[in-house]
């Protein structure tokens, strides 16, 4: 029998962050220019900004919003999304659905099909004290998902999963999403609860009319679908989709009552070529270890970095030339100030892939560091939470 093995409760999460401070503490009280570098930096102050500033602009669109947290990795910031009026949070794997409920937050959506008899059994158990959700695009899997509940004693929540677009995972037909309801519905232990769809063909798309353009048949198509199945006797309360750079327009789409958009409460360089409005709380302190005539090298590479061909130096025009694995290499030849040993605050290009690389945010106010946050869980693995 597959069990979950990890502390009861909040322990795991008192663990990790005790582990953290003791590892980094020492940074506590001290200015950001003085961290040993590279850093992964959250300006505490500027994510709230953002998060209020979402919640506030949601009021006014009917959709509410149960935010990625793929993209921070953080309990912190996850039950400030909470407090701020999420419904609830999307997370990309099983293991931070375990994070996120042993943290005590509630409502937990795996935004993903998930398959393996260790990951099933555990999202199964966890939905026993837990209101769990799942997508599925396949009627073995779902009756897999069924079996595992069954043997849990719990009950797990599903998703159709509809591909918009993106040529991912998801059914594309309603012919399908049919057949896939009719077989949810004769299993015992999941309950079909909507359909889910994320347009993220259309984030790839920078020319803003174009994009706007992708998304409204995305999600014409996936309201659809949700219409067919209710017309069809099979309840779609819940319609999900949504991310940072489609938030506005999906929030306002007609028959969507959900969205998953994450990067806004921490932004990069990504997502705020296409979305204004909200800051770069979260940014790689890093030092000039190099200073060749034409170029500017800080000792933050790709290994962490998440797409470093868009990152930024904050206050310095100098764009990005090269990332190598422990090399940050910009482009000086228009001329900069920068010198070695000058320590910079580096906006990355994509958020989630940048967290991944680290184990702990400095937390600071004001530039000083406040605080020590541990980024659970990191990786794609699962780091012990499940035992075969």
């Amino acid at each position: 029998m597959t069990t979950v093995s990890r502390p009861v409760g909040s322990a795991m999460i008192e663990e990790t962050t005790a582990r953290v401070r003791r590892e980094y503490g020492g940074a506590i009280g001290h200015h950001r220019r003085e961290l040993v570098t590279p850093a992964l930096v959250l300006d505490l102050p500027a994510a709230k900004r953002n998060i209020d500033k979402m919640a506030a602009r949601l009021k006014e669109l009917p959709a509410e919003i149960r935010p990625h947290i793929k993209v921070h990795k953080s309990p912190g910031l996850g039950k400030l999304q909470v407090q701020a009026g999420a419904i609830g949070l999307s997370t990309a794997t099983v293991w931070e659905a375990i994070v996120l409920a042993d943290a005590g937050i509630e409502h937990l959506f795996v935004v993903n099909t998930v398959a393996g008899r260790q990951k099933m059994a555990a999202l199964a158990e966890l939905a026993r004290e837990h209101d769990i959700m799942v997508a599925i695009d396949d009627a073995a899997n779902a009756a897999e998902l069924a079996a595992a509940a069954r043997a849990a004693g719990s009950e797990l929540k599903v998703f159709i999963e509809v591909d918009t677009g993106m040529d991912r995972a998801g059914i594309d037909t309603l012919e399908a999403a049919l057949d896939l309801a009719r077989a949810v519905s004769e299993q015992k232990g999941i309950r079909l609860v909507g359909v889910t769809g994320y347009e993220g063909h259309c984030s790839l798309t920078f020319e803003r009319e174009l994009r706007h353009e992708r998304q409204r048949k995305a999600m014409g198509m996936l309201v659809g679908i949700a219409d067919g199945l209710e017309a069809a006797g099979f309840p779609c309360p819940i319609r999900s989709a949504g991310g940072t750079a489609t938030w506005e327009w999906t929030a306002a789409f007609p028959g969507i009552t959900e969205i998953q958009a994450g990067t806004y409460a921490v932004m990069d360089n990504f997502h705020g070529a296409m979305v204004e409005g909200f800051e770069h709380s979260l940014t790689v302190q890093a030092t000039v270890i190099s200073r060749p005539p034409d170029r500017v090298i800080v000792d933050a590479g790709n290994k962490s970095m998440g797409d470093g061909s868009r990152a930024t130096i904050i206050g310095h025009d100098v764009p990005s030339f090269r990332f190598d694995e422990e090399h940050g290499v910009f482009d000086a030849t228009g001329g900069s100030t920068l010198k070695v040993g000058d320590v910079v605050a580096l906006v990355p290009g994509y958020s989630p892939a940048t967290v991944n690389w680290y184990d702990a945010y400095h937390v600071v106010e004001d530039d000083v560091v406040v605080d020590i946050w541990p980024v659970i869980p990191r990786g794609p693995g699962h780091h012990g939470l499940v035992n075969a």
